[in-house]
């Protein structure tokens, strides 16, 4: 719903922050309080990240927040899972040296997956480093506190780009 976003642009001001939501509530409102707040540096593309990369392939990005996204816990519908390696590496490209990708989930499987799928993966063209982190570094948004209401553990992973 953006609370992620509008806290990064509000302690980022000098930057542009870049929101990328297929689903039009999300869009909608972080306009809404782009608007109440006056906050003048997001950027949002309302369409899948994959096609955001496609479009804009010269983009490098400092830091990338991929924060609980749909688990499909179904085991079927793990391939439409975002945190794939494949996808991994694409956001990899992406980031500048020593730029980091944040990942939160409270699915403990989703986060085990994704855990293997990093031990797993070769990343010698991109040399990588994965750190376990806590909620210290992130923004407590309406997912996180969500999962904690539900007595879900939440799982945070931080990949740096060496």
């Amino acid at each position: 719903m953006g609370q992620n976003l509008i806290e990064l642009a509000q302690k980022n001001s000098d930057k542009y922050i870049v929101g990328v939501d297929p689903f039009m509530n999300g869009i909608a409102s972080v306009i809404n309080t782009s608007v109440e707040k006056n906050i003048k540096n997001i950027l949002l593309f309302p369409h899948p990240v994959q096609t955001f990369f496609e479009k804009f392939e010269k983009i490098i990005f400092e830091k990338v927040f991929m924060l609980f996204p749909d688990p499909w816990p179904k085991k079927k519908h793990h391939k439409r899972r975002l945190f794939r390696t494949e996808f991994v590496k694409t956001i990899l490209k992406k980031i500048s040296k020593q730029g980091k990708l944040y990942f939160a989930t409270d699915n403990q499987n989703y986060y085990d997956e994704a855990l293997i799928a990093l031990h797993k993966e070769n990343f010698k063209e991109m040399p990588i480093e994965i750190k376990k982190t806590d909620t210290k570094e992130l923004i407590l948004t309406k997912y996180f506190l969500r999962a904690k209401k539900l007595g879900n553990k939440v799982n945070f992973l931080v990949i740096v780009k060496l």
